[in-house]
């Protein structure tokens, strides 16, 4: 089985968000069960290639625009996954991100790298991965290629609307955009909604998301074409590598701890993670100048500072009703809107020996945190999976989280973690307050929580098997 993955970020050479992610781990994982997989990505001037071999392995050219335009391809082996990646190199369209030329044109170029067989690979699928690929399935018909396509919504919010133009320039006749039909006044196009028309079959990166994206509630406009192409949208749960964040020998963490201690003579290893936790909290309230001692439990925040999807709003009306009589430090790690950071800010600024928000992207300060968090806040409007829960459960920290998405997927109410159905600030707070109680009231309880949590298993394992026999069926026509 040969597939060719297509993104607009890989770690760690190129990473914004979670896909950068996925687009490591997921062709990884498919490479250790037999699939033929490479990435193809940009090549921008911001990627990152370190001490990582690369060789050029080919010129060709992209009509493009009215224009030929010149494209390299660069080929290196992940430094992690071993997987064999592709770079494609081109100074007017492909330096820097400007969307939508960027994905116009990485997309037509994919495709004259397939047809033109410059890769030495020739895919049998093309698995695509939200609007910045979503030409790609159009193309393959266009271009009338024997390649089935596969596209993966990782979030329907984010869909690429754009001119016509952009259609044009990639020798697309715009007959065969069927966003005109509803849009023809205003010459537009919907690139997701383009690879929903036109891909073999449709992943989303959970069950319940796949479910969700067809209401329109979650539809984000998308739900009536979404629901005619039901039968061919699945969905599979996104996984995280295990071994990448392993609490036992990940350099972030001050005190590496793991469900058992294990010493070397008198030296320790690595803690249980209940002396592990107690330390690493202590490390990281001294760090961000909270009040340092175990009695009090740590709740934080990680991610995006996205108004429309993180639950920004109804976190902050708790916090306004409970940071007055502080029974929990609050920690924030992330960045995004303004408007929100300065809102937030007031309470660090208000109370600093109990609430701690840091506007940045830190990784090595976000696995801190995880280790030294008792409990977890992911309070989004909707999510269509999530990562964040599963990290904050590998390093026993428990998900307080809304019950949409992938977030109802992956987290077992009182047993891994807590879930609240209703998306109010007083379902919110009512969770966090039932949490607080078993926290200081049923330590039991709360131990054997913890280690459901650390005992669920997130690996990449089960996915990539079930994106294989998707694979396999497509293939076969089963589908």
């Amino acid at each position: 089985m040969k597939v060719l993955f297509a993104t607009w970020e890989l770690d760690p050479f190129f990473k914004i968000g979670g896909l950068g992610d996925v687009a490591r781990s997921l062709p990884g994982a498919l490479r250790t069960i037999d699939v033929d997989i490479r990435t193809i990505t940009p090549y921008y001037k911001a990627v990152k290639m370190g001490r990582n071999k690369k060789n050029k392995v080919a010129n060709f050219y992209v009509e493009y625009a009215g224009k030929k335009r010149k494209v390299e391809v660069w080929q290196v082996t992940h430094p992690y996954t071993k997987v064999p990646a592709y770079f494609l190199k081109n100074e007017r369209y492909l330096d820097k991100v400007t969307p939508m030329e960027t994905w116009g044109f990485f997309d037509k170029a994919v495709i004259e790298a397939v047809k033109q067989n410059v890769l030495n690979f020739s895919p049998e699928i093309i698995h695509v991965n939200d609007q910045h690929c979503g030409l790609i399935p159009l193309l393959v018909k266009t271009e009338k290629l024997h390649v089935n396509t596969i596209l993966t919504i990782h979030n329907l919010a984010y869909q690429g609307k754009t001119s016509v133009d952009v259609i044009q320039d990639a020798g697309i006749d715009p007959k065969f955009c069927k966003i005109l039909m509803w849009e023809i006044k205003s010459r537009r196009i919907n690139f997701l909604q383009e690879a929903i028309l036109h891909a073999d079959i449709i992943t989303t990166v959970s069950p319940t998301y796949a479910k969700e994206i067809i209401c329109e509630e979650y539809g984000q406009g998308l739900n009536e074409i979404l629901k005619g192409r039901e039968g061919k949208i699945f969905g599979i749960l996104n996984g995280i590598d295990i071994d990448w964040r392993n609490t036992t020998h990940d350099k972030s963490v001050k005190f590496p701890y793991n469900s058992k201690e294990k010493k070397e003579g008198n030296t320790i290893k690595y803690y249980h993670w209940k002396d592990g936790k107690k330390l690493n909290k202590l490390f990281l309230q001294k760090k961000l100048g909270l009040k340092q001692g175990n009695e009090i439990p740590v709740i934080s925040f990680i991610g995006r500072l996205d108004a429309k999807q993180k639950g920004l709003d109804i976190m902050h009306a708790m916090l306004r009703r409970t940071t007055s009589n502080p029974e929990f430090e609050f920690v924030l790690l992330g960045d995004g809107d303004k408007d929100w950071e300065e809102r937030y800010t007031w309470f660090s600024a208000f109370y600093p020996k109990y609430v701690s928000c840091n506007f940045r992207f830190d990784e090595t300060l976000a696995h801190q945190i995880y280790a030294a968090s008792d409990f977890i806040i992911i309070p989004s409007l909707f999510e269509p999976c999530g990562l964040i829960q599963m990290i904050s459960m590998l390093f026993g920290t428990l998900p307080i989280a809304h019950k949409t998405g992938g977030l109802r997927d992956s987290i077992k109410d009182d047993f891994n973690g807590f879930l609240f159905d209703s998306y109010t600030s007083e379902a919110l707070e009512k969770t966090v307050q039932r949490a607080l109680k078993m926290w200081h009231g049923d330590k039991s309880k709360y131990h054997k929580m913890v280690e459901n949590a650390i005992k669920t298993d997130f690996s990449w394992t089960k996915s990539a098997k079930e994106y294989l026999s998707l694979y396999q069926q497509l293939k076969q026509e089963k589908l």
